[in-house]
């Protein structure tokens, strides 16, 4: 044990001496989240306001008044009328107007006989904004028109509603954002420990080759297992300590910035109580030591930091594709997933986010993390054993 306590000290004392090192495993990923957050939310709002100042060049082609009475209700709405459809495709490529509005030159005939008639929609389908502004209008036409035929028909609203949709939920709400929010917490800490990880794993070893001081270090009067060991903890260590960081600022960023419904922060306040945050650290600790090792691994045999890079980081893939499975609708937390690295970290915080986790399923994906982080400290030690590979 003492000889594992000297070995983290000097790798962390190294690690630490590299002020980039702070700044890239430590300083950015604490700041990361909450200014993610703040400038996401201020972002979207800024526009989202700015598109619905934004004046819409609207073409109609024989539009009843009362359409054309609703589309100038908005001053922000231009209109420009043409006595017939032209080549419209041209007009909205070129920046004339933004949508096209023709209605069928017998639209009042149908409009008087209570039969159907059609509009035709020339229009960028790029252009979000105005897309979603003409179909609200469109809709709200189309639903004062419904109200006038009933009126006329002299049908009571009563029969052309069957039924009525009402929804009792059962659901707690903090279930409900759980699950919709809990998958993508995994993403801020997984990919932040990977980058953690990379980077100290790589200096541990491919830096301490260039550096040449990889043969003063195993001529200690320590084991190779001991060696390997302490990078193992330093780099799982650099890992983790970001995500514990980033964990602080969700939390803190969730509190204080703007925009976030009240009921949203309180559920997810809830959410993020002690026992949740203890389960979910819990959970990252051997992942982080399943990282650490996996990545020596790679890069054991690298003889340049450029060369551990290239080995290590397209690996990022495994670890973000099993993260979009966690978030896709029909892949729950049960036996067939418990035992699947990444995959099952992503369910599981779900689970604990909603409160419903099963502790017998918690303990066997929690051992078999840990199983999971012994085998690649395994294999990380048969490769930093490998002399022809660790002093090339």
């Amino acid at each position: 044990m003492r000889d594992l306590i000297i070995i983290v000290k000097k790798e962390l004392t190294e690690l630490l001496r590299d002020k980039k090192t702070i700044i890239n495993s430590i300083v950015l990923p604490t700041l990361l989240i909450p200014i993610l957050m703040f400038g996401g939310i201020k972002v979207s709002q800024m526009i989202s306001e700015s598109n619905q100042q934004k004046t819409v060049q609207i073409g109609l082609v024989n539009a009843p008044e009362d359409f054309m009475k609703l589309v100038k209700g908005d001053s922000l709405n231009e209109i420009t009328n043409y006595t017939e459809s032209i080549d419209f495709k041209t007009l909205i490529e070129d920046g004339t107007i933004q949508t096209a509005l023709v209605f069928s030159s017998d639209w009042q005939t149908h409009m008087d006989s209570l039969t159907s008639s059609q509009i035709q929609i020339y229009r960028n389908g790029t252009k979000d904004n105005v897309n979603g502004r003409v179909s609200k209008m469109l809709e709200t036409y189309s639903t004062e028109l419904k109200k006038q035929r009933i009126a006329q028909l002299r049908i009571p609203v009563a029969k052309m509603t069957p039924f009525s949709e009402n929804y009792i939920e059962i659901g707690e709400q903090k279930e409900l954002i759980g699950k919709r929010v809990g998958g993508f917490i995994p993403y801020i800490f997984i990919l932040t420990m990977w980058g953690g990880c990379l980077l100290a794993a790589i200096d541990l070893v491919t830096g301490e080759k260039e550096r040449k001081t990889i043969e003063t270090t195993l001529s200690l009067p320590i084991s190779k297992f001991n060696v390997l060991l302490g990078k193992s903890i330093v780099a799982s260590l650099l890992g983790f300590l970001p995500a514990l960081l980033n964990l602080i600022g969700l939390i803190i960023g969730l509190n204080f910035i703007d925009g976030i419904p009240d009921e949203f922060k309180l559920a997810i306040n809830e959410m993020l109580n002690f026992q949740s945050i203890s389960m979910i650290l819990l959970l990252l600790i051997p992942f982080s030591l399943f990282l650490a090792g996996f990545i020596i691994a790679l890069v054991a045999g690298a003889t340049t930091f450029k060369e551990a890079q290239s080995k290590a980081s397209p690996l990022i893939i495994v670890i973000i594709i099993p993260l979009v499975m966690a978030l896709l609708p029909g892949i729950e937390f049960t036996w067939s997933t418990v035992f699947v690295p990444v995959l099952n970290i992503g369910l599981g915080v779900k689970e604990i986010m909603a409160g419903t986790i099963d502790m017998g399923m918690y303990a066997a994906m929690l051992f078999s993390l840990i199983a999971f982080a012994v085998a690649a400290i395994y294999f990380s030690y048969k490769k930093f054993s490998d002399e022809n590979a660790i002093l090339k």
